[in-house]
């Protein structure tokens, strides 16, 4: 029989010291151990890649929410918004970041989720840990079920991914649609973003 990713998540997280023996998996309790993974490319955006790893992205880490939350019994929607980086937006970015900011905005397409409630959809974003606050980035530090989390950029366009879809082919061909010619100063910009997240979670 099959594995469960959320006994996966358990056996991760107690072994980094991050779950008591005893804890229920709650919807919040989930969410804050996947939003508090480093922010950093895991070799592969499948959910237990994810956890084994114990790192994502946005698109890995509400790829695997989405799973964790399935398994709890939970209805959710898969969500995209392109948005842009530029200096005045990410102001508190360092100065090797803003630099490559300089020839003009990076377009990018963000991946996030939402949950449906007893009254209404959520919008839920664990792309930031929580370690990354003192840098500046927008944390959701709290799971409050109803109440919509702040989404981790400035959407500009939002898109929902059809269920019959796989989600990173949509996401790609978006990116190329959005990106365009960008699509590899984007990859590089991502790339140096998770650095150096990285350097400072550690």
């Amino acid at each position: 029989m099959e594995r469960s990713l959320l006994t996966l998540l358990r056996e991760q997280a107690r072994t980094r010291g991050l779950l008591d023996l005893h804890a229920s998996l709650s919807a919040s309790i989930v969410f804050t151990l996947v939003r508090d993974m480093p922010y950093r490319r895991a070799s592969s955006r499948h959910p237990e890649a994810i956890l084994r790893e114990w790192k994502g992205t946005c698109s890995g880490k509400h790829h695997t929410l989405q799973a964790l939350f399935d398994e709890l019994g939970l209805e959710t929607q898969l969500m995209l918004c392109t948005h842009e980086f530029t200096p005045e937006s990410y102001s508190h970015f360092p100065k090797f970041l803003r630099d490559q900011l300089t020839a003009g905005p990076i377009s990018d397409v963000h991946t996030f989720l939402r949950l449906k409630t007893a009254t209404s959809w959520m919008n839920i974003d664990a792309t930031w840990p929580s370690s990354s606050k003192s840098l500046g980035m927008p944390v959701n530090e709290k799971f409050e079920l109803g109440k919509s989390m702040r989404i981790a950029c400035e959407p500009i366009q939002f898109f929902e991914i059809p269920s019959e879809i796989d989600p990173q082919a949509f996401k790609e061909e978006l990116i190329r649609k959005y990106c365009g010619a960008q699509a590899q100063r984007r990859d590089r910009f991502i790339e140096a973003l998770s650095a150096w997240l990285s350097e400072a979670q550690q």
